[in-house]
């Protein structure tokens, strides 16, 4: 039964023993359960919360921002600096999707920062927290770099080897490089291989999400502040990830979400190479190489005023698109037999794929591309109950997508209207993810913006 654990004893027994507030909502944003400390912090009772959705939480001030909603907005992993009742939050909103109970739901962990604030400037301490969670996560990733690279080169169809051909050709020149591609194509992974393939492979590479920073602690984080720069800084000042990266490369990922106001600075960097600090008064020089990724259409943004014109020519010198697995499906197989193989030797497993389910992987769409694949590979690993994995372990989407490949229709046990509705339930969900927008993604359909809003009322999206 979706959502049983949620009145699991021994459920509530372990999360109400965590100091860290841990609120949990479905798919749609409706509060299912927050532990102790949540309610504690929210400064209501659990009945309260339960049943009401993000939104009206947020409206009614219990706290600012909703990370559940960001997460819901951008399906990833988010983290927030949150106020609630006059106190300080590092928030951290997860969407955990479930396959078996086909729907997924968002757990917020949330970090009381309000002591270590006090007395001193509270987004500064703030931001020093949000440097600490990025330096770990960084370090996570570092530990994979060397199997991304061997997933970097995994491929044999025109456009995979077209792109690595542009890469090695391009990557010992210092020029600017942007990355475009949809979500989950490993666009980080690509500009580390740059990195490796240039003249600066021993120096630094540091890499910083522009959407997962907030506005208020970018520019600190970026181009670092000089001593007394402003109330609660740290007295020796702080050098940014652009002085961080002298010598080496810089990485701006999401480029796109980078606010207007930052981007003359960034137009400095790129031209000059040079920046001036927050609270300094000089110039101050780098030699770095700059690449940026985007999964948004950077010359739409210039036309709709989002966007400075002079800095996109700056940073599309040279342009790299990054295949889609709908591009390249000869290589789902390679990619399937690479991850499906690391994680038998990571966990230990001795299962193999029957030649069936790989033909059914290879005619699925993957909105997600290679990331979508690897958490794929993972979960048939763990839950596999034969050493031989059939198509019965496949989740329900993939499943329903191979019945409308090729000349025969199984309908299984729907009728025609509820086998319909599924297929656009769907596309409606992929062009959401895909377009963030209600306007672009209903452009892109070919339906009225309207139109497309009334289908997600329908489908509960």
């Amino acid at each position: 039964m979706n959502g049983e654990f949620i009145h699991d004893k021994h459920f509530h027994s372990v999360f109400n023993h965590l100091k860290d507030g841990i609120f949990i909502t479905d798919h749609t944003g409706v509060a299912i359960w927050a532990n102790d400390t949540s309610t504690k912090q929210l400064g209501v009772p659990r009945s309260e919360i339960v049943g009401r959705h993000v939104k009206d939480l947020e409206r009614n001030g219990l706290f600012t921002p909703s990370v559940t909603r960001i997460v819901l907005d951008k399906k990833e992993t988010v983290t927030k600096v949150q106020t609630s009742k006059d106190r300080q939050y590092i928030a951290t909103g997860y969407l955990v999707k479930v396959p078996e109970e086909k729907t997924e739901y968002i757990l917020v962990q949330v970090k009381d920062i309000t002591e270590t604030v006090k007395a001193s400037f509270k987004l500064e301490k703030a931001e020093v927290l949000v440097q600490k969670y990025w330096e770990e996560l960084n370090q996570l990733k570092q530990k994979q770099t060397s199997e991304n690279q061997k997933q970097l080169v995994i491929g044999t169809s025109k456009k995979h080897e077209e792109m690595i051909d542009l890469i090695k050709q391009v990557a010992p020149v210092d020029t600017t490089i942007l990355l475009n591609g949809e979500t989950g194509v490993g666009k980080s992974v690509i500009a580390e291989y740059i990195h490796q393939l240039s003249n600066r492979p021993n120096k630094p590479f540091i890499q910083i999400n522009c959407g997962a920073i907030p506005e208020t602690l970018l520019e600190s984080e970026l181009f670092g502040y000089k001593k007394g720069a402003f109330t609660g800084a740290n007295n020796a000042g702080k050098a940014g990830l652009v002085r961080k990266a002298d010598g080496g490369t810089l990485f701006l990922d999401e480029i796109a979400e980078l606010p207007l106001t930052l981007q003359p600075k960034i137009l400095q960097l790129v031209q000059n190479k040079s920046f001036i600090p927050i609270g300094g008064t000089e110039l101050e020089q780098v030699d770095i190489r700059i690449i940026t990724a985007t999964n948004q259409d950077l010359h739409q943004m210039v036309k709709d005023k989002l966007f400075r014109e002079d800095l996109y020519y700056r940073l599309n010198v040279v342009s790299i698109q990054v295949p889609s697995l709908r591009e390249r499906p000869d290589d789902i197989p390679l990619l399937v037999h690479y991850f499906f193989d690391f994680f038998k030797n990571k966990h230990h497993k001795t299962s193999a794929l029957s030649e069936e389910v790989i033909d059914k992987l290879k005619n699925y769409r993957w909105p997600g591309n290679i990331r979508e694949l690897e958490n794929m590979m993972e979960y048939l690993v763990v839950t596999a109950k034969s050493d031989v994995i059939e198509t019965a372990a496949l989740p329900k989407k993939i499943l329903q997508e191979n019945q409308y490949v090729g000349d025969t229709y199984d309908l299984g046990k729907q009728n025609l209207t509820d086998y319909l509705e599924g297929i656009e339930s769907e596309i409606i969900k992929n062009a959401k993810i895909k377009h963030k927008s209600t306007r672009k993604a209903a452009k892109s359909l070919g339906i009225t913006q309207s139109a497309f809003v009334r289908r997600l009322k329908k489908y509960n999206l």
